[in-house]
């Protein structure tokens, strides 16, 4: 159902969606900056992909500790109010993107299908964000006595999360690849 309605996107007006492509873009840079200065405001120790990356939770609890003794910690969780906004950024640029490219192939071909998943990888992407996101609020709670076992979950969505970014970003150049292959070779099932 999902897909279906991703797939919709590509029956709008061409001028509506590259508009609303362009206009999500400049959203998600504009959101992008901000959380890059709130992150960089919170004195967190290590780059965030690190930092939701260690499946450790004696690891996450001392940056959170660094923060804490800084008095920053505050920042940080501002810093994550700000990621909802970001991933939902993320997920209509994604979501925009990818179904514009997909347009460009025909119907029911390879170049179409995989822009449309590149889409759907999107969005599973910045919905494992928010968990992830969700999650930490969890830890922040209480920032240096967390169970250690919830870093597990949190860097498990994190790292799904990553995972299915780059394989949006891998579909959408791989139905550009299908789209010149198909109109070069005159193949309705390519592109």
């Amino acid at each position: 159902m999902t897909l279906r309605l991703i797939e919709k996107l590509t029956t709008i007006p061409l001028w509506v969606h590259a508009t609303a492509t362009v206009g999500a873009f400049a959203a998600f840079q504009g959101v992008k900056s901000v959380l890059d200065k709130s992150y960089a405001a919170s004195l967190h120790p290590v780059d965030y992909v690190t930092g939701q990356t260690s499946f450790n939770g004696e690891t996450i609890k001392g940056y959170y500790a660094v923060m804490q003794d800084a008095g920053t910690l505050d920042a940080y969780r501002t810093t994550q109010i700000i990621d909802f906004g970001f991933l939902a950024a993320m997920a209509c640029f994604g979501i925009l993107l990818a179904t514009l490219v997909a347009r460009f192939s025909h119907p029911g071909s390879w170049g179409r299908r995989l822009g449309l998943f590149a889409g759907l990888a999107a969005l599973a992407g910045a919905s494992c964000d928010a968990i992830e996101n969700a999650w930490s609020f969890v830890m922040l709670s209480d920032p240096v006595g967390f169970a250690d076992w919830l870093a597990l979950p949190y860097s498990g969505f994190a790292v799904t999360k990553f995972a299915l970014i780059t394989a949006a970003m891998l579909l959408v150049l791989l139905s550009l690849v299908f789209l010149v292959i198909g109109r070069s070779l005159k193949d309705s099932r390519l592109g």
